[in-house]
């Protein structure tokens, strides 16, 4: 087949939405990067017993109506349970009884009784819009903290072989993982990667190796890296196979990563090798649960984009850390979560421009688009589901779909310390693969929280801050803000930026005010216009000056800096 007739059929089958994809064609010249949107089947937790196929398609049609996206991603496999009626692997529920209806059991069962499954109905609806349909293989999920038949998201098949479970050098006792060293372990899970493949119309598959980023022991991801390429290699030759079965020409291998390339290493995962072997047509580059503006797309698509690999990054519907202590956010009326504890961190849910602010560095960086998570469980009946959070969504999801759109409105950049409270969920709370304070459960080092004591003082502190707007050193209007807890009005801080003093009449410093409670401390904020130049990777320096003793030592964790674009500042002065 010449390059001619393979830009042809991959053109032709874009377009007819059967999602075909040839790596090293540079898609921007034809076609438009995918754009993703993943659901975790949260409608089987709500479908009725009757008229179940038609609840389903009807979610799925909100879901197209709200959000923007060209790629369906179904979650299908956990690995070993699955959501679809499998002769491989264990249909979610099924070894409880034809009475058990908690969880997806209901869905599941509603529709098997109109003879279908949800990813049956999901394919040949979602395709039907011209969609592209992937089913989700989470590559490692462990939402389940023990061996226990009683447990629904324990599979028989851990359950069968406790001695596949991975040995954590951290003594954990609580470790539900499976470690793909064992070849049993990489078969069983093969045989319903094929399943899907060879007896569902799917267009490809995506695999999760951030759910829970657990393949191998925590001190073994690079020394066992080559086993897990191997794995992934093996996966791309069952869809090559089953492509080739259907008179398809490729079927679509996409990835979904941990947050950085170190935190890659950690979990065995050897992206850059996957993707110059040609197996990958999209890379996600994934936090665990939100956005942040902070990630380092750059390191990815230094080598996805010579290969012509769509480069992604998620963006969830959360933005803050899971901290659920002080401070009280009090300032986000929409923004916050019904479902989490009231007023924190935790609570944080995205705005329109924290959205553009965070897809701005993205598509600067290097995205092609943008992936997005736990969106689709906010479709039905749930608490976070109310008509104003589902505006709020279409309102974010829309702004980010292009880069266009992005710079086309105020942009806000919000740094939290996503880390932050990450040591209270250690085992046996939860089974994350990291719990060290600081760090993301995917061991990446996130944003810091500086502590300034009687040692600190006239030490300079730096807080890191990714910001595309402002990157060539032009001036900006809007504002920059951040908070210092338990800073005493009449303590003396130098601020600079990127190394440059910034002179003190141009700084205002007042109580942490309304937008922020439960904690003593300044609110400082300066005018962007009398910042000194920005430069894309900045610096925030803060130097404290004097020292007065207290029950606790001042703190600084978030920098939030909005910048209006110049069609809209006119507006904004009136």
């Amino acid at each position: 087949m010449n390059s001619r007739t393979r830009i042809l059929i991959c053109l032709l089958s874009s377009w007819i939405g059967l999602g075909v994809s040839t790596p090293g064609i540079v898609h921007a010249a034809d076609r438009q990067p995918r754009t993703i949107f993943n659901d975790d089947a949260q409608m089987l937790m709500e479908t009725p017993a009757e008229g179940a196929t038609d609840f389903v398609k009807q979610w799925l049609d909100k879901e197209a109506a709200a959000v923007p996206f060209s790629t369906y991603v179904f979650l299908a496999a956990t690995p070993d349970i699955c959501t679809y009626d499998s002769k491989v692997g264990e249909t979610y529920g099924d070894r409880f009884g034809e009475d058990y209806v908690n969880g997806w059991a209901a869905g599941i069962r509603a529709l098997r009784k109109e003879r279908t499954d949800a990813l049956k109905i999901v394919t040949g609806h979602m395709r039907s819009k011209g969609k592209e349909v992937l089913a989700a293989i989470r590559m490692s999920d462990t939402h389940h903290r023990s061996l226990s038949r009683d447990v629904p998201l324990c599979p028989k098949f851990a359950i069968d072989h406790p001695q596949f479970v991975i040995k954590q050098p951290d003594q954990r006792t609580n470790e539900t993982a499976l470690d793909y060293s064992i070849a049993k372990v990489r078969e069983h899970r093969l045989g319903i990667m094929r399943e899907i493949a060879e007896q569902y119309d799917v267009d490809g598959l995506e695999l999760n190796f951030v759910r829970w980023a657990k393949h191998f022991p925590r001190d073994q991801g690079r020394e066992k890296a080559a086993v897990m390429t191997q794995y992934v290699g093996q996966i791309h030759k069952i869809l090559a196979v089953a492509a080739e079965k259907r008179g398809r020409e490729r079927l679509t291998l996409g990835v979904r990563v941990p947050e950085s390339l170190a935190a890659c290493w950690l979990a065995g995962v050897d992206i850059e090798t996957w993707v110059k072997q040609g197996w990958i047509d999209y890379v996600v580059i994934s936090t665990w649960n939100n956005t942040d503006p902070q990630l380092g797309v750059d390191q990815f698509a230094r080598f996805t984009k010579a290969a012509g690999v769509d480069t992604i990054v998620v963006m969830g519907n959360m933005i803050g850390p899971i901290h659920d202590g002080l401070p009280t956010i009090l300032d986000r009326p929409v923004a916050m979560s019904s479902k989490h504890k009231a007023n924190t961190y935790q609570a944080m849910l995205l705005t329109e421009a924290e959205a553009r602010g965070a897809a701005a560095n993205y598509y600067t960086w290097g995205a092609d688009s943008v992936s997005f998570w736990n969106v689709g469980i906010h479709f039905g009946n749930e608490s976070t589901a109310a008509p104003e959070q589902q505006a709020r969504m279409a309102r974010w999801t829309d702004a980010v779909k292009s880069a266009e759109s992005v710079f086309a409105g105020p942009r806000t950049y919000r740094y939290l310390p996503m880390g932050k409270g990450m040591s209270s969920r250690k085992p046996p709370v939860r089974c994350y693969p990291w719990y060290d304070e600081g760090r993301s459960p995917l061991g990446h080092i996130n944003s810091p929280t500086l502590t300034f004591d009687e040692v600190q003082v006239g030490t300079r502190q730096t807080f890191p801050f990714r910001m595309a707007d402002g990157r060539n050193g032009e001036k900006l209007q809007g504002k920059l803000t951040f908070w210092v807890y338990h800073l005493p009005s009449v303590a003396d801080l130098t601020i600079d930026v990127n190394g440059q003093t910034l002179d003190a009449a141009t700084i205002r410093r007042q109580p942490v005010g309304k937008r922020r409670g439960g904690l003593p401390g300044q609110r400082v904020e300066i005018a962007l216009e009398k910042c000194p130049p920005f430069r894309g990777d900045n610096e925030l320096g803060i130097t404290l000056r004097s020292h007065e003793r207290g029950d606790q030592s001042p703190f600084m964790e978030e920098l939030e800096i909005v910048v209006i674009p110049q069609r809209d500042r006119g507006s904004a002065r009136r």
